[in-house]
């Protein structure tokens, strides 16, 4: 009940929720709750006590892969049953949170224009940009318009969406309303192992708007900070969104497989769960243009989604599955079983300058050695609450 006392939410561009709107959310988040503590159980079992022995028994060997056993399970009752209820939570949250933004979309913009008015950063944008068809092709995450839906010279509505879905979605676990762990993490990773290094210029790839680059930014406060997405809307609310919370960002509207930065220009190239949105053609370009951009001594840093095939059960590779086929998110399957260090060795980084493994998740700067690790858990569990990262000196 506390949320409904607050009189404001988050940041001053954040859309904020009114009592019924608010109410629609949490009964959503519940649905999401239940579904995952009492459904996720009965399919796991579903899954090792029914649909793999029938497999066994008609093979005659046991399956060790998501793809052995979609086709069975997809077909059972109670595996539908899931897949309804994990994609109608999650849509009705974003029609519940696009209506919402409807409503106050006038004020919104408002509040947009007054933030952008007297900017200490700066925002470049290109209509003529072509977007990736990894981008372009899907609503990403299910979400309306994915982020790249431009309807005018002011549309800010995608980031907008993106940024209260986000804290919404995820509650308080990624940091609260500014969805900043994986900024955090990202950072934390880089001092950890770079302990001595003191980038003046970094680029955010990917940025969306700007959870990480805030976070990172606060981790190296003497850095000028660049960041860069194909989203023109993503960028128009990022600009905002940085200038409200006082942090001064170079927002440019590039494709960060081919940026129009000079070679070697920046200290810090990163990005943050932005890998498995692209495809396998795309993050070997990120890969590379990283390397381009970098300095000599310059580091990357890339962060995603932790699962990984060669680590997971059955089911747990079938859940990182099911955002590839339903989800909209049709890379991340294929990242879970892509080697990053070869995609870091194609690309021209030594191989040993090459740090792969996961991250521990943090809401703050900490960079300690004990939250990286290779291995994944000893039951082949997703590893929520870390991220995969790697890393690599120019």
């Amino acid at each position: 009940m506390e949320q409904y006392k607050q009189d404001h939410f988050g940041h001053a561009v954040m859309p904020q929720a009114n009592h019924d709107e608010q109410a629609l959310e949490d009964h959503f988040l519940a649905m999401r709750a239940w579904t995952n503590r009492n459904i996720d159980p009965l399919d796991r079992r579903l899954l090792d006590e029914v649909i793999v022995p029938e497999i066994e028994k008609e093979t005659g060997t046991r399956p060790t892969s998501s793809r052995q056993v979609r086709q069975k399970l997809e077909a059972h009752p109670l595996h539908q049953y899931w897949l309804t209820l994990s994609l109608h939570y999650q849509d009705r949250i974003w029609y519940g949170l696009d209506a919402a933004i409807d409503r106050q979309y006038d004020a919104l913009s408002e509040k947009v224009a007054a933030q952008v008015a007297s900017p200490k950063g700066t925002l470049r944008l290109n209509p003529d940009l072509e977007i990736p068809r990894y981008i372009a092709a899907f609503d990403h995450h299910r979400m309306p318009g994915s982020y790249v839906v431009d309807t005018s010279d002011f549309d800010f509505r995608a980031g907008a969406l993106y940024d209260r879905f986000a804290s919404t979605y995820l509650r308080n676990l990624n940091g609260g309303w500014k969805n900043d762990g994986r900024g955090h993490t990202l950072a934390s990773h880089v001092r950890d192992f770079y302990p001595d290094f003191q980038p003046r210029r970094i680029l955010d790839m990917g940025c969306s708007v700007g959870h990480s680059t805030l976070a990172i930014a606060e981790a190296f406060p003497d850095a000028e900070i660049y960041a860069v997405d194909v989203g023109a809307p993503m960028l128009r609310y990022a600009h905002a969104r940085a200038e409200a919370m006082g942090v001064p960002v170079h927002f440019s509207q590039q494709d960060a497989e081919h940026t129009d930065f000079e070679d070697g220009f920046f200290d810090l190239v990163c990005s943050s769960a932005v890998l498995h949105e692209t495809s396998a053609k795309g993050m070997r370009g990120v890969f590379a243009e990283s390397h381009r951009l970098l300095r000599q001594g310059g580091v990357m840093c890339h962060v995603d989604v932790p699962p990984r095939h060669e680590h997971l059960s059955l089911w747990d590779q079938m859940r990182c599955d099911f955002e590839s086929h339903y989800n909209n998110e049709p890379f991340m399957t294929s990242l879970a079983r892509t080697d990053w260090t070869k995609v870091a060795l194609d690309a021209g980084f030594e191989a040993e300058a090459i740090k792969v493994g996961y991250r521990k998740g943090t809401t703050c700067l900490k960079p300690d050695r004990d939250d990286f690790f290779t291995e994944g858990h000893p039951e082949g569990r997703a590893m929520i609450g870390s991220w995969y990262a790697c890393s690599a000196v120019r």
